[in-house]
């Protein structure tokens, strides 16, 4: 029987880098909104002791680099499974955008396989494996809005108005290392703190906070991204910014009605995706 689940992208409302760790990550406060625009896993169970993850569009890696392999092998060494699973992805989140795919088809993968597979697994166990498939993928078990701290583990809830959002992917996949690797972060052991209200009554007060340590980085890199901020801004945004690590923009607007004439206007300037809050 082939089961079927959600894969949300994210939009990063805001992204802090407070440090460098002694360990290569980095410490960073986040705020995160799971939006509409999302992947579908269709998941089967196979008798044999195969894990296999193909895609409509054929843009995954095979193997380990594959975060939705990843997720399945980690789980069946773990809980010594001896059973296997086929996976086929809807891809609609573009790769190497800033909007979490790939974490989030690992989170979905997790969730399809403790079902399919039966097993006794606490939400906590799971957050651990997680996390050692990447620092978004906690975010993604998670499933809701939020506050992310440290390198993405700890996740404490916020409450954000609905909004609508124009989401522009401007045909560009950036690497989060090399993003990371461009900013001048000292070397820190400690967390430094980063005050936010647990709750944003509307789109303005959202607008108010936009922010990402992230840009400048990724604007040097590839001057097309600043662009295509700048472009939807121009085209009614209430505010933009660029989604965690690149290269997606998004504005946030009020209305659905709002959205969808700026996303006319923001067309060439890649692929143009209108979505809201979860």
């Amino acid at each position: 029987m082939i089961r079927t689940y959600s894969s949300p992208a994210k939009v990063n409302l805001l992204l802090k880098v407070l440090g460098r760790r002694p360990d290569g990550y980095h410490n960073i406060v986040s705020i995160v909104d799971l939006i509409s625009l999302e992947d579908t896993l269709h998941v089967e169970e196979l008798a044999d002791d195969l894990v296999i993850v193909e895609d409509d569009k054929r843009l995954l890696p095979s193997g380990h680099p594959n975060t939705v392999y990843r997720a399945a092998m980690l789980l069946k060494e773990t809980y010594r499974v001896k059973r296997g699973a086929r996976f086929f992805i809807e891809k609609n989140i573009p790769i190497g955008a800033g909007l979490g795919g790939p974490s989030s088809n690992a989170a979905a993968a997790l969730h399809a396989l403790v079902d399919i597979w039966g097993l006794p697994v606490m939400p906590s166990a799971l957050f651990e494996i997680g996390a050692k498939i990447g620092a978004d993928v906690p975010l993604f078990l998670y499933g809701k809005s939020c506050i992310m701290k440290g390198i993405g583990e700890q996740l404490t809830p916020i409450q954000l108005p609905h909004m609508w959002y124009v989401i522009v992917y401007p045909g560009i996949a950036l690497h989060t290392r090399d993003v990371y690797e461009g900013l001048k972060i000292p070397l820190t052991s400690a967390q430094n703190e980063v005050t936010l209200f647990p709750r944003f009554y509307t789109v303005f007060d959202v607008a108010r906070v936009l922010e990402n340590d992230l840009e400048k980085v990724a604007f040097s890199l590839h001057p097309e991204v600043h662009i295509a901020k700048k472009s939807i801004q121009n085209a009614g945004a209430i505010g933009s910014l660029m989604s965690g690590s690149g290269s997606s923009v998004f504005g946030v607007f009020e209305s659905e009605g709002d959205a969808r004439e700026a996303a006319e206007k923001a067309r060439g300037l890649g692929n143009v995706f209108v979505a809201h809050s979860r």
